[in-house]
């Protein structure tokens, strides 16, 4: 047990090796890129203050935002009021070259440089509160409020506020895929295939070289994590979709029934054999439950045996109703670990980037670096001040907030890649823990696929490793 529990606890620094942050940087940068396709395609459906909670398609959020816009709108001098709409009203972006033509306009008036800083501090305000009310799309608008959870929910976690922690997490799992969903469901298919394929690809090959090195004690490369993902892509991504393509069935199903039963004097029948709507409801409650919970033990699963479809979910549905109490302590351990070793890892990074903007350059500080070093600790939205800066400066504060934006990546990249090498760890663990089968044993090319026995053609080869998980009875 002890052994299951360090495995699980130690994916928070084994995340850390630098081909799987590699491996994770680069799958957020591939969800990031393609999810902002989406946006492009989807529109904008949200306003990034309040996230999920934002539909534009909500009438007291866009008559607050439009009602705001227009406050700014009255504050400008009539000559910066352009725009090209009949009515007058001018768009955000707009409102934003506006501000920024005033900024400069009386910036230059000034001569004083504490009078400059006043000003630059007010503009800054004013293009927040403009970048709040910025209409995102989906994507954008749930990767904010995810952000917004975990960050309270590593708060709650590193507080030792454990109802705000559990919060944060339900809002993570379920509250936020579901508002997605019911809003504009293929939109949220659409992202889900792409978190999916990123998950298969990017994390089956992080969980394949947490497999090699915590079972052989091997060291590979990224590049050969890659490779056994893709090789295998088919076997990691369909235990993720088959739960959820079974829910989507239970639900169409129930739809189907249950229209005509709908109907003035049919509706009374259907009340009689609405307990069929209770029975599909509690099978695709289990369905997804069951997926939020042995999701990483899924993509363990083919990195560790090479299963496939069925093998896989298999596997990890006997391990959890066999062992359903470890399995929430281990799970409650690695999250745990995550929390505070995401704290300590964001920690690092707001510091390095508070120095490296303090000290660059020394007493002479430059235009472009009033806005580097602004994101805080815990905020896992990563907001940044907005650019003031123009012309030369406007130029070097992009290349500044470059080298930031690296920095959050490799944060964000962590996140995914304790995700995967969870998966390998978890798998690892209740394996030894259900059948007192080695951490050791890992399928290598030559092994019949999902298990460890080699067909007559590819004799075992010898090996050594040092093997101190088969105590006790086989």
């Amino acid at each position: 047990m002890i052994r299951a529990i360090t495995l699980c606890a130690g994916a928070a620094v084994a995340a850390l090796q630098p081909p799987k942050m590699l491996l994770g940087t680069m799958a957020i940068a591939f969800i990031a890129v393609v999810g902002s396709v989406i946006d492009a395609v989807g529109g904008n459906h949200y306003v990034r203050e309040h996230a999920m909670v934002g539909a534009l398609e909500d009438q007291d959020i866009a008559a607050s935002r439009r009602e705001t816009m227009a406050r700014y709108q009255s504050n400008l001098p009539a000559a910066l009021q352009q725009t090209d709409d009949p009515e007058g009203e001018m768009t955000l972006d707009e409102l934003r070259s506006a501000l920024q033509m005033r900024y400069i306009e009386e910036r230059s008036g000034l001569d004083e440089e504490a009078q400059r800083a006043q000003l630059e501090e007010s503009y800054r305000e004013a293009s927040a509160l403009l970048d709040e009310l910025e209409a995102i799309g989906l994507f954008s608008s749930m990767m904010t409020s995810e952000g917004m959870a975990l960050s309270r929910f590593v708060e709650g976690v590193v507080t030792l506020r454990p109802t705000v922690a559990l919060e944060a997490l339900r809002e993570i799992l379920f509250t936020i895929p579901a508002t997605a969903f019911r809003d504009h469901p293929l939109l949220t298919v659409l992202i889900g295939l792409l978190l999916a394929f990123g998950l298969a690809l990017f994390g089956g090959a992080i969980a394949r070289l947490d497999a090699l090195d915590t079972g052989l004690g091997q060291k590979p490369t990224a590049w050969i994590g890659i490779e056994y993902a893709w090789a295998h892509i088919s076997s990691f991504i369909q235990p993720l979709l088959l739960p959820l393509f079974l829910v989507a069935v239970l639900a169409g199903l129930a739809a189907l029934i249950g229209i005509p039963f709908n109907i003035p004097y049919l509706d009374v029948v259907g009340a009689v054999i609405y307990g069929i709507a209770i029975i599909f409801g509690i099978i695709a409650t289990i369905l997804m439950i069951g997926f939020g919970v042995m999701c990483p033990m899924l993509i363990g699963a083919v990195a560790v045996e090479r299963a496939d479809v069925g093998d896989a979910i298999q596997r990890a549905w006997g391990i959890l109703f066999n062992r359903p109490a470890h399995v929430a302590l281990m799970l409650a351990v690695a999250l745990i670990s995550f929390a505070i070793g995401l704290a300590l890892l964001d920690l690092v990074a707001v510091v390095s980037m508070k120095f490296a903007a303090e000290s660059w350059g020394g007493i002479i500080e430059g235009e472009a670096l009033r806005g580097a070093g602004s994101i805080q600790l815990l905020d896992f939205t990563f907001t940044q001040v907005p650019d003031i800066t123009t012309g030369g400066a406007s130029a070097a504060s992009a290349l500044l907030g470059f080298w930031e934006t690296l920095v959050v990546s490799i944060v964000v990249g962590y996140v995914f890649s304790w995700y995967a090498t969870l998966g390998s760890r978890f798998f690892l663990a209740m394996r030894y823990l259900v059948d007192r089968q080695s951490t050791s044993v890992i399928w290598v090319p030559g092994a019949i696929p999902g298990s460890t026995v080699r067909v007559p053609n590819h004799p075992e080869g010898p090996f050594a490793a040092d093997d101190d998980y088969t105590s006790g009875k086989r």
